[in-house]
């Protein structure tokens, strides 16, 4: 089902222009980072073999403490993912266009028909704790994120109730392991490496004796060290991780620790940039419109995303029901122009659920509206419409929703269509949402690992669930019919024609991917962005 746009940590922005604020930040700010950094007790989660004394650290700003340790647990959120990617690996990994590569898998083999992955692992990789990675280190990860017990959020992925059925994880060698699946699935690899829940390969020694979670014992470059619950999580890095040789890319390809990470929680994001501003962190998510002034001593990184921000249309009200309508509001407006506008510049128009930066993004993805007065005079005219008031609901909560519906709602009146804006809270508007109680709305979407899923999220029956948008049948069977098909080739002629049946229906105007930007210090080198958010510290060295 479709998710709410997540708070991520460069959304839960404090509003702050320029620097005016910048005294009273800075005050907060540094009394709440010396609040979390002045002591660092000591740990019995400490690696020995981890540890490089001499090694800087770098200070990364998270909004609030990771809420466990366990990648994919029940109780995780954003920051417990961005913190373990850095910690633990899976089979294979995600490249910054979202294409899935090898990391404790060298390669593959997928049996004709589809029901049989046969990975070939690699040798010489370690746990944290020293001991050699293997098979039946994967088969005892897989088993333990089965059990119930565990509070894994994702075992609906294997079991067969959103994907095929584990039937089996057998081991005929150290390093070969095999799953026999109940039907082909394009989709499991890249399920092993959704970043809320991955399929990660971890040591017994995670557990206690009494089969209790410890903390994660991984094969990443870094180890995850001290925690201070509510004020801090270090990693160090792990001294004998055996790197890939690929470039690095993404969460795949060569990863080389440099320095300790510490993730400081700094609730405010205008705190955390007067932490930044003092010197107090390194790098911080950071939202589109709280950028700070240009400085020699830090910089903005930015990158595409892939979360989609779109204007919905209620396809079961009675005005909005006549697709010429829709088609009217969607060609009425420079929508360029407005994700310009609301982006700073930092976006660029996508009008489609396939984010432009993935490997499957086409040029008919780029195919969009192009605005066109004359023929929504002519559409407006043919489907009666007399001046009926459309009422387009946002919240403040999120400063691109609020800017976007802004923007629409002046120039949509320009048009001739009566628009009216409605801001709510932000609990309203997501009750709103998923009951179906709204004509427009501006809105956005959290990332989807693969088109297939975000399609597969706005498609449906609107009877059994409020919150698809797409009500198309030829097109859910399309979307169907690519079910157990791994060929990239078909897989992005799907997606495109898809696109184009959207384009056509009208249901929701896709405007762009939110970009990723990160504020970082220039003592930082080799900081990247990717679509989906999660910082990585490998490679990246402090001066």
């Amino acid at each position: 089902m479709a998710i709410p746009v997540s708070p991520t940590p460069r959304r839960l922005a404090a509003r702050c222009v320029g620097n005016r604020c910048a005294p009273a930040m800075k005050r907060i700010a540094i009394k709440g980072v010396l609040a979390v950094t002045a002591a660092l007790p000591a740990s019995g989660w400490a690696q020995p073999s981890a540890v490089a004394p001499a090694l800087p650290e770098i200070r990364f700003a998270i909004n609030t403490d990771t809420t466990t340790s366990m990648p994919g647990n029940v109780l995780r959120n954003t920051f417990t993912d961005e913190i373990l990617a850095n910690v633990v690996e899976s089979l294979v990994a995600l490249k910054s266009d979202l294409s899935v590569a090898p990391m404790l898998a060298d390669s593959w083999d997928i049996s004709p028909d589809g029901k049989q992955y046969t990975f070939h692992l690699r040798h010489g990789v370690l746990f944290h704790n020293g001991t050699p990675f293997t098979s039946a280190d994967v088969k005892w990860s897989y088993d333990y994120f089965m059990k119930p017990q565990s509070g894994y959020v994702c075992r609906g992925n294997y079991d067969g109730h959103r994907g095929p059925k584990v039937l089996a994880v057998t081991t005929p060698d150290p390093y070969t392991v095999v799953f026999e699946l109940d039907r082909p699935s394009a989709l499991f690899l890249t399920h092993m490496t959704e970043p809320r829940c991955p399929l990660a390969v971890l040591s017994p020694a995670s557990l206690d004796k009494n089969g209790a979670w410890l903390k994660p014992v991984g094969t990443g470059p870094f180890v995850f060290s001290e925690w201070k619950q509510g004020q801090y999580v270090l990693l160090k890095p792990f001294a004998q991780y055996q790197s890939r040789t690929e470039p690095p890319s993404g969460l795949a390809g060569a990863k080389h620790p440099r320095a300790n990470v510490r993730f400081v929680a700094i609730p405010d994001e205008a705190a955390q940039v007067s932490a930044l501003m003092s010197g107090q962190i390194d790098e911080m998510n950071i939202s589109e419109n709280n950028l700070p002034p240009a400085d020699p001593h830090w910089h903005v990184i930015a990158g595409p995303g892939a979360d989609p921000a779109a204007v919905l249309m209620q396809t079961h009200d009675p005005l909005l029901a006549d697709v010429r309508i829709r088609r009217a509001i969607a060609l009425a407006v420079d929508l360029p122009g407005v994700v310009n506008a609301v982006s700073g510049g930092l976006a660029r128009y996508n009008s489609s659920l396939t984010a432009d930066a993935e490997a499957f993004y086409t040029p008919g993805d780029a195919v969009g509206y192009k605005q066109d007065l004359p023929e929504v005079k002519r559409l407006l005219a043919a489907a009666g419409y007399a001046g009926q008031p459309l009422t387009l609901e946002t919240n403040r909560r999120y400063p691109h929703m609020y800017s976007t519906a802004v923007y629409m709602q002046s120039l949509l009146s320009q048009a001739g269509i009566n628009a009216k804006l409605q801001v709510v809270e932000w609990g309203t508007q997501v009750n709103d949402y998923r009951s179906g109680h709204f004509q427009l709305m501006s809105f956005g979407y959290s990332t989807r690992i693969e088109p297939a899923l975000m399609y597969g999220d706005v498609l449906g029956d609107k009877s059994k669930n409020p919150m698809v948008q797409w009500e198309n049948p030829k097109a859910r069977a399309l979307l169907r019919s690519i079910d157990g098909v791994t060929d990239p080739a078909a897989r992005k002629q799907v997606f495109e024609q898809l696109h184009q049946m959207m384009m056509d229906d009208v249901p929701m105007i896709v405007l762009y991917d939110s970009p990723d930007l990160t504020l970082a210090s220039n003592r930082l080198q080799g900081v990247t962005t990717w679509p989906l958010r999660l910082k990585r510290f490998s490679n990246v060295t402090k001066n």
